[in-house]
């Protein structure tokens, strides 16, 4: 795989992408981030500009917009579990949950990405600000059209697991407020 730079601006390097080894068989490190959220964005059509003065319902309101396109998926596990591990796989899992969530994403040339609700929120408020940074984190995802599912599992390891698989491209998840936030 060679390098490659998204309209964002963002670089990854050539050989192995930032998530796993050469081998493709190293576990991704992933984690909620320090808000809280788990925020999974493809930026190929993601448009994330609110206003430079926005307010939180806006800001949710763009979210959720956003979900329902197929270009971001965000969910809110809150606070306590800021900096949690969060496990990926990339099939569809039948494990129970304490509780889970899902949406739908349509992943374009420039990938899959883990980013964080800072970045998102300077997305929102400056047109020119990626949604992305430099320790944004892109998921082994082709092209494509995915479910994406957060369970909180019962407590045995890894409490979070992020699953991304493929789905029907007519398939629709609607949401009407981003998952947790209360």
């Amino acid at each position: 795989m060679g390098g490659f730079e998204s309209r964002h601006g963002l670089s990854e390097p050539s050989g192995a992408g930032p998530s796993q080894s050469a081998a493709g068989d190293d576990p991704i490190d992933l984690q909620i981030d320090d808000d809280g959220f788990v925020c999974v964005i493809a930026p190929d059509g993601y448009s994330g500009f609110v206003d430079e003065d926005w307010a939180l319902d806006q800001l949710l309101a763009r979210f959720v917009e956003q979900m329902n396109q197929g270009n971001l998926f965000i969910a809110y596990p809150g606070p306590d579990h800021a900096g949690a591990d969060l496990a990926f796989e990339q099939a569809p899992s039948p494990e129970s949950a304490i509780r889970k969530v899902a949406g739908i994403v349509h992943v374009g040339d420039a990938g899959l990405w883990l980013t964080d609700y800072t970045e998102l929120t300077m997305a929102a408020q400056f047109e020119d600000a990626p949604p992305l940074a430099s320790y944004s984190r892109r998921l082994p995802i082709a092209p494509g059209t995915y479910r994406v599912t957060l369970r909180e599992r019962p407590l045995d390891g890894s409490h979070f697991l992020l699953t991304v698989a493929p789905a029907d491209a007519e398939t629709v998840v609607e949401h009407r407020s981003v998952p947790w936030f209360e």
